[in-house]
């Protein structure tokens, strides 16, 4: 019997999970695009304690919006509203 067909050899992986949708992941309900500069609550979000900005990992954003909420970020970083 060749070693690759061995029962003891053969590992069973864990069926792959359903990808979930944008929608699903998602958990705000405000749209990224629509946040402002001048409100530093609303961007507490999307950064960390330390003032970084967070992956799209954890945010579950869109490219498109991760793209808006730095440009926002580091606009208001430039004129002192989020530290």
């Amino acid at each position: 019997m060749p070693i690759d067909t061995h029962p003891s050899i053969l590992i069973s992986f864990p069926p792959f999970s359903k990808m979930s949708t944008s929608e699903e992941t998602r958990p705000q309900s405000i749209n990224p695009g629509e946040i402002s500069f001048t409100t530093p609550h609303e961007l507490k979000d999307y950064t960390t304690d330390t003032g970084k900005i967070l992956p799209r990992k954890y945010t579950h954003l869109s490219a498109k919006h991760q793209r808006r909420i730095t440009k926002t970020v580091k606009r208001a970083r430039n004129l002192l509203f989020a530290q």
